[in-house]
């Protein structure tokens, strides 16, 4: 975790990716003093509890039916004490979603992870929106900026080979030789017994125990 202290002038931290949006341009306007950074959770960082994760209402609709949405606000809310959702526009329809499951997502945003939400009409609004957040935060506060740095590459394979090292007789080495063959831990945690057995050292005793350890529903040993 990083941390800016406070200073005169507010600040916002800007993930990479938002950093050519218009909402930076109107942040600059504000008189905002914009920091990039590559931010693992969230889009622009206020203070040390608020963060603010923007999408224009046609990506809500798209991160509710693939699933992104709740792994997000999982993320914000574990990091954050006052996460904040900004939900861009109006064109909620524009794909096939049912009411229900739109206005759904919208209660469990609120209710089951305890994030913000708020509505603009443009990047120019949702600039306002993270400036007042960001001013109040900083200079009525006093409130430091702090953020979670996304980890580098080698980090994320660090992380990646510890994963699939976790299953059962796994050591480094076999988690190494399974994700040479299969690429991904996603791949390796739905292979077949059989294709885990053609990767030299499991053999058929261990591939059946890490099929059964991935696949058992739990408690179903019990």
């Amino acid at each position: 975790m990083q941390t800016l202290l406070p200073s005169k002038k507010v600040k916002v931290v800007v993930d990479s990716r938002e950093i050519s949006s218009r909402v930076v341009e109107e942040l600059l306007i504000l008189g905002c003093e914009i920091i990039e950074r590559n931010i693992a959770v969230g889009d622009y960082v206020c203070s040390d509890r608020v963060c603010v994760e923007r999408k224009s209402a046609q990506d809500f609709v798209a991160s509710i039916i693939d699933g992104r949405l709740f792994e997000q606000l999982s993320k914000l809310s574990e990091h954050y004490e006052r996460p904040v959702l900004i939900i861009e526009g109006y064109n909620f329809f524009s794909r096939n979603i049912h009411e229900n499951a739109l206005y759904g997502a919208l209660a469990s945003c609120a209710l089951d992870f305890n994030v913000t939400l708020l509505h603009s009409s443009n990047p120019r609004e949702t600039a306002k929106i993270i400036y007042s957040l960001a001013k109040r935060e900083q200079l009525k506060s006093g409130r430091n900026i702090a953020f979670k740095v996304k980890p580098k590459p080698k980090e994320l394979e660090k992380i990646q080979l510890n994963l699939v090292a976790s299953l059962p007789f796994i050591s480094v080495k076999l988690a190494e030789r399974l994700l040479k063959t299969f690429e991904t831990p996603r791949a390796v945690f739905t292979a077949s017994e059989g294709a885990l057995q053609r990767v030299e050292g499991i053999g058929e005793k261990k591939a059946r125990i890490i099929w059964k350890v991935l696949n058992k529903r739990w408690k179903e040993f019990e």
